[in-house]
């Protein structure tokens, strides 16, 4: 099955519900919802800008327990929430943020990848920041995040398109392995 076949022009971020299949794309400045059975568009919301549900090069998004969907918003320097008919919720983080370019939900929190300054935030469902750790150390550790999920012990894994690995951090941020690391045997 394809989804979004002549509606898509750079399709970016993806989540799955049981139903649906959201999916980003940076070109429309838009959020999509198809249907997982059929591949049909439900519905289509975003436009260009800055105001209360537009969107400008949305990246990264998940949908949480309760169906919301959050969308990293990158230069509008935010994430949008969305709920599950994809009618407009919040902001979340618009002062804390530089590049969000994807985000997770925990039941505890939502964590966003920020590319510049290269940077894991975590903030309270309700928007209030709870720490931050910088995935760019002295070593180099991740030098273009792009992607990243955490594992069940609250570990995170992020792409890094610049060295051509993943790395995986601990919770508060500190290098534990990479995989892939160039001159690796692949």
């Amino acid at each position: 099955k394809r989804f979004g076949q002549d509606i898509l022009k750079k399709p970016w971020g993806i989540a799955v519900t049981a139903d649906n299949v959201f999916v980003t794309d940076c070109d429309l400045h838009a959020l999509l919802q198809f249907r997982k059975n059929d591949c049909k568009l439900v519905k289509r919301t975003g436009t260009e800008g800055a105001g209360e549900g537009q969107l400008d090069v949305p990246r990264g998004l998940c949908s949480d327990y309760n169906g919301d969907v959050y969308v990293a918003d990158c230069r509008n320097h935010r994430v949008s929430v969305f709920s599950k008919q994809l009618q407009f919720k919040k902001c979340l983080a618009s002062q804390q943020l530089n590049s969000p370019v994807d985000v997770k939900v925990t039941p505890d929190s939502v964590v966003i990848l920020d590319r510049s300054p290269n940077c894991i935030h975590f903030f309270s469902r309700s928007g209030d920041l709870l720490g931050s750790c910088v995935t760019q150390g002295e070593d180099g550790t991740v030098y273009q995040p792009q992607f990243f999920c955490l594992d069940v012990a609250g570990n995170i894994l992020i792409t890094d398109n610049m060295r051509h690995d993943v790395k995986i951090l601990s919770p508060s941020g500190h290098l534990i392995h990479e995989i892939g690391k160039e001159g690796q045997e692949r």
